[in-house]
């Protein structure tokens, strides 16, 4: 029984000593296993902050024209390596300014700044500069008093306003008016760009007193609703006093030219607008609109991206990069790009 007995404890004991290797055994594969994890979070994470990020807020993330435009600096932001992020400003120089304080808490390396318009812009620039980073003003212009501490990407937007004009007039002669009267429908009131066009357009009709502007600045705010409202509102109010409809962009083209239409006008009113919208295309190759103006959002966009780049690389730019414009008929269109 003794001898039983004490079998009995030596298997238990040896049991024992199995189990406990056992649990050794797997501490120990167990530990490298967690280094090799930790070892790879670190790798992730150095891989993830070698990629420089860019921050763009967008006045008019919605408007037509900002669909392309945001489009190309996204597509040339990834193309040169950086992550990009875009966000809408909804023309709110407020938001705008926490927005970009909030990407520089964020850790963003450059940044893009769309405004609304150029009289709010000043607040939103003293901060950009007092970041350090490098970032570019894209599209409407930072306000006279600030914009030597700009780097700009924009259109001459004086001189879309004087193509305009020359366009207004080309119109005029062609048709052997003795008087041209337009209705004239404006984008935003406080938008260098809006302001600009106008300046450029008056510039050229001064020397033509026989071409009048009908009517009050309308400002539709660059949406297409809003100008085929105040074109219905122009027609109610002039009828056939018109003889030219010009818009400042091809989204306010769009209501203008249904307006047009609802009212039985097509064909009687000439049309004239700025931009390369796909039914400004369309339009011109069916004969309804007698010709644009180029502002191309893909070129402006792209540009903005390429200017940044090299600020971020510490390389020398011009204070202001012109995207080019000139006069657009149904003969040119397949010189420039359509959205």
């Amino acid at each position: 029984m003794k001898k039983i007995i004490a079998l009995l404890l030596v298997i238990v004991l040896a049991l024992s000593l199995v189990a406990c290797g056992s649990k050794e055994s797997a501490s120990a594969d167990n530990q490298p296993a967690a280094e090799t994890s930790t070892n790879q979070t670190t790798e992730t994470s150095t891989e993830g902050s070698t990629t420089k990020r860019i921050f763009m807020s967008a006045a008019y993330y919605t408007a037509p024209y900002g669909s392309p435009l945001m489009a190309a600096v996204e597509e040339k932001a990834k193309a040169l390596g950086y992550e990009i992020q875009i966000v809408d400003g909804e023309a709110n120089a407020d938001k705008q300014l926490t927005q970009f304080k909030t990407a520089v808490a964020d850790g963003f390396d450059a940044l893009i700044y769309w405004p609304g318009d150029s009289a709010s812009t000043p607040p939103v620039v003293e901060y950009l500069n007092s970041t350090g980073l490098p970032w570019v003003d894209i599209n409407t212009l930072p306000d006279d008093s600030i914009i030597d501490q700009c780097t700009v990407i924009a259109s001459n937007e004086v001189q879309i306003g004087r193509e305009l004009g020359k366009l207004i007039v080309q119109y005029y002669e062609e048709n052997s008016f003795e008087e041209m009267n337009i209705a004239y429908v404006e984008g935003d009131s406080g938008s260098s760009y809006t302001i600009h066009l106008t300046e450029g357009i008056n510039e050229v009709l001064a020397d033509y007193p026989n071409i009048k502007i009908l009517n009050e600045p309308m400002y539709a705010n660059f949406d297409p609703a809003q100008a085929m409202t105040i074109t219905e509102d122009l027609i109610t109010k002039f009828g056939d006093e018109i003889d030219l409809v010009v818009t400042q962009d091809g989204g306010m083209f769009q209501g203008a030219y249904n307006a047009i239409m609802s009212a039985g006008k097509l064909g009687e009113y000439g049309i004239i607008c700025q931009g390369q919208d796909l039914i400004v295309k369309e339009k011109l190759l069916s004969g309804e609109l007698y010709a644009s103006v180029a502002q191309d959002p893909f070129q402006e966009g792209s540009l903005a991206v390429e200017v940044l780049d090299k600020l971020i690389k510490g390389e020398a730019v011009d204070a202001w990069t012109y995207t080019p414009t000139g006069p657009i008929f149904a003969a040119d269109i397949d010189n420039y790009s359509w959205f």
